[in-house]
């Protein structure tokens, strides 16, 4: 996959990188690393479903075929691969903000950003297979607009407080989670609506490719 990148002044702490576009598609077919199982239902919620419906979208280890749908606020089981760490991952969807153009006001963002609207994907992220994720380069969901298409993702260098996109994997052992926040951006007219994972053992383009999150 081929990114065009546009690097932005920034005045302040903190820059940015705006993710203009996203050309070509991803050289996975969505299996996955296979070196990782999830761990055993009976060491998690039995509360939580444990992989999206419909059951034809999930793998026999229950971790999400590509292409599988969700809702907001289910939690779905997802292959990772990244570098040299590879795993299973319990990522929910927990909600999508609306920003404010001030938020971003201090990042430096050119005439054509600023008049785009801001919003917040925010999830958590669980390690739920057996293999030690720790250090791992764990990007959280993107967002999804209201036409199925992807946002622009913003990438902010530095401490941006409405929406911390880091990954906090410096510890990450099997069935650690942490809380995790990605800054989009919607052109005006258009709202982020959904979320989508893809990359990471899943194909990057496009987002439907992915697994997604939708109301």
């Amino acid at each position: 996959m081929m990114t065009r990148i546009r690097r932005l002044s920034a005045p302040g702490a903190a820059s940015a990188l705006l993710l203009l576009s996203l050309v070509g598609c991803g050289s996975g077919d969505g299996a996955g690393p296979a070196d990782d199982k999830p761990v055993s239902s009976a060491s998690s919620s039995p509360s939580l479903p444990s992989a999206p419906s419909p059951t034809s979208s999930v793998n026999e280890d229950g971790t999400a075929k590509a292409g599988a749908k969700a809702k907001l606020g289910e939690p779905v089981l997802l292959r990772y691969g990244g570098g040299t760490k590879s795993g299973v991952l319990e990522v929910t969807v927990t909600g999508i903000e609306k920003g404010s153009k001030a938020d971003v006001a201090s990042l430096g963002l050119e005439d054509d950003a600023k008049k785009m609207t801001p919003y917040y994907v925010r999830a958590t992220i669980k390690n739920a297979g057996k293999n030690d994720l720790s250090h791992a380069a764990v990007d959280p969901p993107g967002g999804l607009l209201d036409d199925g298409t992807a946002a622009r993702q913003l990438l902010v260098i530095g401490t941006f407080a409405a929406c911390d996109s880091y990954p906090k994997t410096k510890r990450f052992p099997p069935g650690a989670s942490y809380e995790t926040c990605a800054p989009v951006l919607a052109d005006p007219g258009t709202e982020v609506t959904g979320a989508a994972w893809t990359g990471q053992g899943y194909p990057d383009f496009p987002p439907s490719a992915g697994v997604t999150w939708t109301p």
